[in-house]
């Protein structure tokens, strides 16, 4: 009985672990930056998510992120979920305003 209750015990801590860091790479579009805090907040769908931009941060596209727009799309990998760091931020691809055509 005693090991069935620690392996229950041990599964469940184990997956606690992981609860809350993104697995996947944070893709929206700029709110704000704040320069004090050098604070990236961007939005997904609804939601506003805050990462911090450090000195190890590798910036791709960009050459500092306080002249990013605000709208302009960006990736952001590898956010530490301790002090919400980023270890890459870079400029993504929009996706097209204009409608395609239909081949037919």
């Amino acid at each position: 009985m005693k090991k069935i209750f620690s392996i229950v015990a041990l599964l469940a801590f184990a997956g606690s672990v992981y609860a809350g860091c993104p697995s996947k790479p944070i893709h929206g579009k700029v709110v704000s930056f704040d320069e004090e805090s050098k604070t990236l907040t961007v939005a997904q769908g609804k939601k506003e998510k805050k990462v911090q931009v450090g000195s190890k941060t590798e910036m791709v596209g960009i050459d500092c992120p306080s002249k990013l727009d605000k709208g302009a799309r960006v990736t952001i990998d590898g956010c530490n979920c301790k002090n919400k760091t980023a270890s890459k931020i870079a400029l993504a691809k929009g996706k097209g305003k204009g409608k395609k055509e239909k081949k037919g």
